[in-house]
């Protein structure tokens, strides 16, 4: 009876979970159109989780994101249109854990990817579709302060083979000496390998870039600052038929909380943010900042106007926010944000905006939020003078 009884805990354990959200967006902003619209989003997650031996995971997880109602509209069948396009392996990954007792963690396969805060690298969970990654990541935990990431992803290939696929590497190493303070240095590359096709740079290759920087993130009593810095590097050009330019690009912020009640978890913060830009296209240097991969809606104001239609010129964010929870289970969230160019005079604008959660049960949450932005001068010629509005209620099950 023992034997068996051994036997049973070792079957393979193998785990179902999912998620469904569903949210619609009241849409004034004239980003997406020229007039307002409304949109209804629905994103739906199947996950199995596998744990053959102790130290090895296989995950698959499909994904269907779509907008109600989506069809060909050519045939107007609508929802009885039997495609099914938007249907993916969101992520499928096999893990191992501290082989040969080494502790190193490696995983093979499509993943997820949340380094950091998700100023450069994030899942965009925002997104409808959100952001996996096709490669492999090796976690080093060299000490209890000390953990470094290691990756190399193929972004995109128009074949089996490297020929003119678009890659990312990088390694990120983050220390804890004491649990309230932490520090991150990386460094990353990502490139198009597909070529100049025409030009002086004939042959050359499209795009090379280096991404280098880092982080540093205290809390002292009810104080919380955050440093960020960050430079780009290389060479690049827009498309296989212009001459390639000069990368030299920069990225900083400060961030800074204070806890006023604890016992509501009532802070007050204030951030400002500086992504360079550039107002000379047709010399040879670009000093455009990529924030590559990174999550933007958490950072430049829950509307995505900025950056989303800035141009090159570059953005300075000068914002303030006050979060509060007035009972456990609801938080509120508002912000405030000034949007300038790097490069330039003007304005882009001011926005703000109103979040609020409510987690009605441990996997149930609803949550909704409204944003007003006002058109500073060099963004009236593109959304006119007039406040634009967007507002947003959605539905998340996780199971």
């Amino acid at each position: 009876m023992a034997a068996q009884d051994s036997a049973r805990a070792e079957v393979p354990r193998v785990s179902v979970t999912g998620q469904i959200r569903l949210r619609s967006e009241w849409d004034d902003r004239h980003v997406l159109a020229d007039e307002q619209v409304t949109v209804h989003l629905l994103r739906t997650r199947l996950r199995a989780t596998a744990r053959p031996l102790a130290w090895i995971t296989v995950l698959g997880e499909l994904q269907d994101a779509r907008f109600l109602g989506e069809g060909d509209p050519a045939q107007g069948r609508g929802t009885t249109d039997a495609d099914a396009p938007q249907l993916d392996m969101h992520q499928a990954y096999a893990q191992v854990d501290t082989p040969f007792h080494l502790p190193l963690r490696l995983r093979f396969g499509r993943q997820e990817m949340l380094i950091a805060n998700e100023r450069l690298v994030g899942v965009a969970a925002w997104t409808n579709v959100g952001r996996t990654f096709d490669g492999a990541r090796a976690t080093l935990l060299a000490a209890r302060t000390l953990t470094v990431d290691a990756w190399a992803h193929r972004l995109s290939a128009p074949s089996v083979g490297a020929t003119e696929s678009q890659n990312f590497y990088g390694a990120w190493a983050t220390w804890t000496p004491v649990p309230a303070v932490a520090a991150d240095l990386f460094a990353l590359r990502d490139d198009n390998t597909g070529r100049i096709r025409a030009g002086v740079d004939l042959g050359e290759r499209i795009l090379g870039r280096y991404t280098f920087g880092g982080n540093l993130r205290g809390a002292l009593g009810r104080l919380a600052v955050e440093l960020e810095g960050a430079g780009q590097t290389g060479r690049g050009a827009s498309s296989d038929s212009t001459p390639r330019r000069e990368i030299r690009a920069f990225m900083g912020s400060v961030t800074a909380s204070a806890a006023l009640l604890p016992r509501t978890q009532t802070r007050l913060g204030g951030v400002l943010t500086v992504l360079s830009g550039d107002d000379s296209p047709t010399d040879g240097r670009d000093e455009r900042f990529s924030t590559l991969f990174g999550s933007n809606h958490k950072y430049y104001g829950t509307a995505d106007i900025v950056p989303e239609v800035i141009g090159p010129q570059g953005l300075v964010d000068a914002g303030v926010t006050l979060s509060h929870a007035p009972i456990p289970a609801v938080r509120l969230l508002l912000e405030g944000h000034r949007f300038l160019p790097q490069r330039g005079d003007g304005a882009w604008g001011t926005e703000a905006d109103l979040t609020a959660a409510w987690r009605a049960a441990p996997p149930f949450e609803v949550s909704g939020g409204a944003s007003l932005f006002a058109p500073g001068s060099r963004l009236e010629a593109r959304l006119g003078s007039s406040t634009r509005y967007w507002a947003y209620l959605q539905g998340q099950w996780d199971f």
